[in-house]
């Protein structure tokens, strides 16, 4: 499977910096920064406290077997990296 990657840059009110990878598939592609959105959600982040949002294309890959069931299982996959809590 092919997916597109979205290099995703969060800098928060409070100066707080999240960066991270969302994965989606050719299909998804138009709801990246939704995903982005939905992830900040997850790890605590309201939209409330976010100053600043990137969400840019940056790639396509071959996803690995992690990254393939978590498109299967919800339409996308994080690869957190700085300022991010591990284990997602």
């Amino acid at each position: 499977m092919q997916v597109l990657v979205y290099d995703t840059h969060v800098n928060t009110k409070s100066g707080e910096y999240y960066h991270f990878d969302v994965l989606v598939t050719e299909q998804a592609r138009h709801q990246a920064a939704q995903f982005a959105d939905a992830y900040l959600r997850d790890i605590g982040v309201s939209e409330a406290e976010i100053s600043q949002q990137r969400c840019d294309f940056c790639h396509a890959e071959m996803a690995n077997a992690a990254v393939r069931s978590s498109i299967e299982q919800q339409g996308f996959a994080i690869i957190p990296m700085q300022g991010c809590p591990s284990g997602e």
